[in-house]
């Protein structure tokens, strides 16, 4: 067991978090039981005060419908009838609530009382019904019916009468009455007992009725004295029924009220009493919790300062040599030595990998400073040998583009067509080494500028028409855009090097059948398009087993094919990866002997273009073109061949005013000296180069903005950033194209005048 904990980081921490997880399981266990017994306390607080705040509740409730019962006594409302019921129900439910969760026997006895009270307290409000209705009979029915009733027979008796005595006395009579019912009221619902004597005067004064009258009028008279007794015994039973209902709200159901809320402040101060013992029976409980707690978090905190020294030095502390043993190598510095070599757990074995690492990181090192040597010379010759190449090539296709213009028998002819034809081609192979170079070392960037897809489409058929001619192959190009004119952004020239590739390998490898560039214009929201572009032919077709390596560089599906058509195995690679950063991935199917189809789904944005402008526009620059002559412009080159050729070309733009410049220092002499509206400025020359002459150049203030134009066999991408940097405003790349340098001359020349 001790051997396998020395051997081991991990066991080490498992042993001690084990410790530690003992103590905390015994802490645990000990504060559950407390927890426990502090819970059983808080519970039993919880019920205790429930059935305190539920007691008291009740209390109130009582309270609140004796209240109720007296407004109802004055008033009868059904609606605080209602609520006096609602209450009572609710009393109820609380103390059979209390009832139910009640579990000591002394509070037990008092809550029976008090619901001994309740059952009362609701027969009660049955009977306070029945003597509130037969009060209420009395008082609003009988006896007003008993008073209108003796009124009407006083008024027909006096209807009857016609001596004027007679009728005072009637009329007294009838004020008596009222006078009676008045007082009769006023005692029995005011309680003004002042007015009872008033009513048993009344009723002395209505016993007698003196009245001289006719025998058929006595029969009234009498009927009057007996309404009289009738209304005292009815006032007797009023005052009895009026005192029962009192006695009833005020004695019988107040002693009630009174008893339940004696026995709810016994209970709630036996509530209190328990609450109290509670109380002090929890907080021993947590004294002790605390003093246990104590002893284990010192115990703790005791094991962790340990544990917590232990990891420091034998394992933070080796851990952080190492990690500055790491540091020190990541940073270039091999000698810094390793400790812990001899350790046998996990950081000896680390120790271990970090020699390692020192011994590979050395290795690494100095086959890391071989591959940049290698790519260093590999780059410099790639630069080297453009413009190795590059200059002589510019100097064939210069003069020989020269001596097409003049007059050539046709057998001369042809062999100028086959020399023009093997430097293009030979510039096609030189041109696709460099994009894949660049391409591999992430140096291109694509523009993002309008392009017309009908015109794209014209040159693309333009271009290829004559090939399919001579091998009697058709060439079909359609889009479903139709006449529509379709203008999105993107790279046009690097989308032109694709479908120059796709639609050059199509006809290549394609003997007969057709040759097909089809376009799928999908407009999507927000401007966006969606262009399917698919190149299908009925060639050779690929096999299967070759597809997977097709878009590698230098690669063909196989040796026969090589042989057969020829090539470098460049275009397919290239493509695909413009396409990829174009984010456009090529895709191809294809079946042997039935042909390819390759496709791609380019993804950009409509481009709105107001064609009469592009109309003037271009029409502007065709005028310029035709009329160069007022242009003088200095050429900057040392090779005497390009010098010819620059100057030729120059001529067929009717540019007669040429002057030349052997370097850098030559030029900034003739600057001094002249004036010039274009510079064509060469890069590597002796004495001083194009970049350190622009520089100069741009000194001069007469020069500070005339267009000066790179014309430069390196055209490497640094060479390019080089020429920017130095103020230089376009490039032109060696061998120079016609077409290339019309265009950057129309874009510079100043106009006349």
């Amino acid at each position: 067991m001790l051997h396998l904990v020395s051997r081991s980081i991990a066991a080490k921490m498992t042993f001690a978090f084990a410790l530690v997880f003992i103590v905390l399981s015994i802490s645990y266990f000990v504060m559950e039981r407390r927890l426990g017994t502090i819970e059983n306390s808080m519970g039993s607080i919880t019920d205790l005060s429930s059935h305190a705040i539920g007691i008291l509740r009740i209390n109130k409730d009582i309270v609140e419908m004796q209240r109720d019962i007296s407004v109802f006594g004055s008033s009868g409302s059904d609606a605080v009838f209602a609520k006096i019921e609602e209450n009572f129900q609710s009393i109820q439910r609380r103390l059979k609530f209390i009832d139910e969760n009640n579990d000591g026997l002394s509070e037990q006895l008092y809550i029976d009382s008090m619901s001994e009270l309740v059952v009362r307290y609701g027969n009660n409000l049955n009977v306070l019904v029945k003597r509130y209705n037969i009060k209420s009979a009395l008082m609003s029915d009988v006896l007003p019916g008993i008073y209108l009733n003796a009124i009407t027979d006083l008024d027909r008796l006096a209807a009857g009468t016609a001596d004027l005595h007679s009728k005072l006395i009637i009329l007294q009579r009838i004020n008596t009455w009222h006078s009676l019912h008045q007082s009769a009221q006023l005692f029995l619902t005011k309680k003004d007992y002042s007015k009872r004597q008033d009513v048993m005067h009344a009723l002395k004064q209505l016993d007698r009725f003196d009245l001289p009258t006719a025998a058929e009028q006595n029969a009234l008279i009498d009927l009057n004295i007996q309404s009289a007794k009738t209304y005292k015994n009815t006032f007797n039973k009023s005052i009895q029924a009026n005192r029962n209902y009192l006695s009833l709200v005020n004695v019988v159901m107040a002693g009630d009220a009174i008893e339940f809320s004696s026995l709810a402040n016994t209970l709630r101060e036996q509530s209190l009493q328990r609450l109290n013992e509670i109380k002090k029976y929890g907080e021993k409980t947590i004294v002790k919790t605390e003093r246990v707690l104590q002893l284990l978090g010192i115990g703790i905190i005791f094991y962790v300062i340990i544990l917590t020294m232990f990891f420091h030095f034998h394992i933070a502390h080796a851990i952080k040599r190492l990690t500055k043993s790491f540091q020190c190598f990541l940073n270039g510095d091999l000698s810094e030595p390793i400790n812990d070599l001899s350790r046998q757990d996990e950081l000896g074995v680390l120790a271990q990998a970090a020699n390692r690492f020192r011994v590979l990181s050395k290795d690494l090192i100095s086959s890391k400073q071989a591959a940049e040597h290698t790519s260093k010379v590999k780059s410099e010759f790639l630069a080297n040998m453009s413009h190795e190449i590059r200059t002589p090539m510019n100097g064939i296709l210069g003069m020989t583009r020269q001596l097409s213009n003049t007059s050539l028998t046709d057998k001369q002819l042809r062999m100028l067509e086959i020399i023009q034809s093997s430097g293009s081609g030979l510039l096609v192979i030189i041109n696709d080494i460099l994009d894949l170079s660049k391409i591999d070392a992430e140096k291109i960037e694509l523009e993002n500028k309008p392009i017309n897809l009908n015109k794209l489409l014209d040159e693309m058929h333009h271009l290829f028409s004559e090939q399919v001619e001579e091998k009697n192959v058709k060439l079909l190009v359609s889009s479903n855009a139709g006449k529509e004119n379709t203008v999105f952004l993107g790279d046009e020239t690097r989308l032109k090097q694709v479908l120059m590739n796709l639609l050059g390998n199509a006809v290549k490898f394609t003997e007969k059948g057709s040759v097909i560039l089809d376009v799928t214009v999908n407009v999507m929201e927000k401007g966006e398009l969606k262009l399917l572009f698919n190149v299908s032919d009925t060639g050779i077709g690929i096999d299967d087993r070759h597809i997977e390596s097709l878009f590698e560089a230098f690669s063909q599906a196989d040796t026969s094919i090589t042989r057969r058509f020829g090539g470098t195995g460049l275009g397919l690679a290239i493509t695909s990866k413009l396409l990829n950063i174009m984010q456009a991935p090529l895709k191809v199917d294809s079946k042997l002997g039935k042909g390819s189809r390759f496709y791609f789904e380019l993804a950009t944005k409509a481009e709105v273009i107001d064609i009469e402008t592009l109309h003037a526009v271009h029409e502007k620059k065709v005028k310029q073109a035709l009329d160069l002559s007022h242009l003088n412009v200095l050429v900057v080159e040392d090779n005497q061949i390009n010098q010819i050729v620059i100057e030729a070309l120059l001529k067929e733009f009717n540019i007669t005013t040429i002057s030349i410049a052997i370097n850098g220092q030559h030029a900034i002499e003739l600057c001094e000296m002249s004036a010039f509206d274009m510079i064509l400025m060469d890069m590597q020359m002796p004495v001083l180069d194009g970049p350190g002459a622009t520089v100069e150049i741009r000194k001069i203030h007469s020069y500070v903005n005339t267009p000066i134009i790179a014309l430069t066999a390196n055209v490497l991408e640094r060479d390019k950033q080089q020429c920017f940097d130095a103020g230089m405003n376009d490039f032109l790349g060696k061998p120079l194209d016609y077409e290339c340098l019309k265009s950057i001359l129309l874009k510079w020349s100043p106009m006349p005048g």
